[in-house]
This record gives structure tokens, sequence and C-alpha cells, in this order.
């Protein structure tokens, strides 16, 4: 299938699209270039234009589900943590087969990855002083680590049981990093 008068983003979905789906076939470490670009109907080429390795196309799709997150969660009246939480949960609950396909081939250390870089470009284009780095990464940590755990028990557990149990882990003063780019403390 050729593909013309496709944008890149969309480009990149549809190879993020492939390789999941092929990952629910078979085993990622088994899933090749050739594989991936034969299931979307692109050269070689396109993928490597877009991609630079298939670890590449999951932090890609990843990126687009946190992006979907920070835009829900910033068009929300509700600023607040449990807001917060509960829409990040409901953003990963929606893709629940995705997000366990992706733990049960060991790439949930990309989340890790893409978590920091997000919640870091974030805090908006002033550098950041050192503490507020070591805060920002010690909260993508946290929550990085609360994922893994969830994944790991299959995801049972409904996004708003998720969201009240990470509230109760907050300390009282703690504000996530969101709602303290929201009211200007980063």
């Amino acid at each position: 299938m050729k593909r013309k008068n496709i944008t890149t983003q969309m480009m990149k979905e549809c190879i993020a699209q492939g390789l999941l789906s092929l990952m629910a076939q078979k085993a990622y470490a088994d899933i090749s270039i050739r594989e991936i670009t034969d299931k979307v109907g692109v050269n070689r080429s396109t993928y490597y234009r877009n991609f630079a390795s298939k670890e590449a196309i999951v932090e890609f799709w990843f990126s687009g589900i946190l992006n979907e997150y920070m835009d829900e969660y910033y068009s929300s009246p509700d600023s607040s943590a449990e807001n917060y939480l509960n829409v990040i949960f409901n953003c990963i609950y929606a893709r629940k087969h995705e997000f366990l396909l992706i733990h049960k081939n060991g790439l949930s250390h990309l989340i890790l990855g893409v978590l920091n870089r997000v919640f870091e470009e974030s805090a908006g284009s002033e550098r950041l002083r050192l503490a507020e780095r070591y805060r920002r990464y010690f909260h993508t940590g946290g929550i990085y680590n609360f994922l893994v755990l969830w994944l790991s028990s299959g995801m049972n557990e409904p996004p708003d049981v998720m969201t009240q149990i990470a509230v109760s882990c907050f300390p009282r003063k703690a504000v996530p990093m969101l709602l303290a780019r929201q009211a200007g403390e980063s």
C-alpha cells in the first residue's frame, strides 16, 4: 500500500500502530524492521527517516499518550491532585492492551525516559535549577514505579482505584509537577 500526502506525524503513528499490532502476534525481539515496514506498507527508508530504532517507536507512542494527558489535564477546570492522577490513569487504562504488551516485552523502562523528558520540558524554556530538576526526576520516578507495579499486576485495578491509592501516597504539602507549573511555582 503506497501512502501519499501523509504527514510525518501520521506516518509515525502508522508505524507505531504497526509495531504494536505485530507485538500482539509475536515477541518484540523477534520483530524485524522489514516486518514493520511490510505491515505498514512503507519503504525501509521511510522508517529510518522517522525512527532510529524500534525503541524509538515505543517512546514516540508513549509521548503521544503523555501529550494527550497533558492536553486533557490542562483543559480541565479541576486542577486538584486527584484529577491530575485520575486523568493519567484513565489515559493509560484506555490503552491497557498496548501497555501490557509493552510491559510483557520488557520495554517498560522506556516509559521512564519519556516521563523525565516530558516533565522536564513542561517546565518551559527556562533552565531548571538543580534542585528543581531533582524534584522533577523524583516525581517522575514515583509515577513510573507506580505504573510498573500496576502493569505487573495486569492493570486489574480500575483508574479510580489507582487514583485513590496514589492520592493517599502523596505527602500532605506535595504539589504534582504539572500543578506546580500551572500555579507558577516551577
